[in-house]
């Protein structure tokens, strides 16, 4: 059956949160006397921890989490956030020519609330349906996420592609039923992410193009 929708994650699919989120810490480290981090260091915490939220990747960088820290993310770091964000190669282009063939997207993502960061980069209006952690009982790994978007969508599994980059989005993907195609921007080879299950797997978003 032909694909019809696509669902795509957010983080290290869409968008490189390596930056955003080495500007998070280190407005963090300078408000709390923290070491300072780099780029690479926050890339190896990231892809070293599965399902990373912010409390594993700043016990990662710091060798502990004080919830003060989160609290003041919350209060005035999230913006910043946003604004260092910056779309992978070709991420507009994709969605606009999945847009153009018809194709319905959603998103689906273990933030809080992703359609502010997709306001931000200004992309919010190619999403039909947007599920965030906020949503449902079980984030991924669990398949929720990835059912509400279809249930939003009138998606049906056989006709649905998700997009993403991570060992918990291939296993939340199978659990849904659905095919997906992994990227290698999330520091998986090509041989893991289809040792893990994924139906396809490419380095640059314009290859989603391809499979509508």
């Amino acid at each position: 059956m032909p694909l019809k929708y696509a669902i795509f994650d957010f983080d290290m699919t869409l968008v490189d949160s390596i930056k955003p989120l080495t500007t998070s810490a280190n407005l963090l480290a300078n408000e709390f006397g923290l070491a300072e981090v780099t780029y690479d260091q926050v890339y190896l915490a990231e892809v070293s921890v599965p399902n990373c939220t912010f409390e594993k990747l700043w016990s990662q960088l710091w060798g502990h989490y004080e919830p003060a820290w989160y609290q003041a993310y919350a209060d005035h770091m999230t913006e910043p956030e946003y604004k260092a964000m910056e779309l992978f190669e070709g991420g507009r282009e994709t969605l606009e020519a999945l847009k153009n063939r018809g194709v319905s997207l959603g998103l689906a993502s273990n933030r809080d609330t992703p359609d502010k960061p997709l306001r931000m980069l200004g992309i919010l209006e190619f999403f039909q349906a947007i599920v965030g952690q906020l949503d449902v009982k079980n984030v991924k790994p669990a398949p929720d996420m990835i059912l509400k978007a279809m249930e939003l969508l009138g998606a049906n599994p056989d006709e649905t592609l998700y997009v993403c980059d991570s060992k918990g989005d291939l296993v939340a993907s199978k659990a849904a039923g659905v095919k997906a195609m992994a990227m290698t921007t999330g520091g998986h080879s090509k041989e893991e992410l289809l040792a893990l299950g994924a139906f396809s797997v490419g380095d640059k978003l314009t290859e989603v193009i391809s499979l509508f």
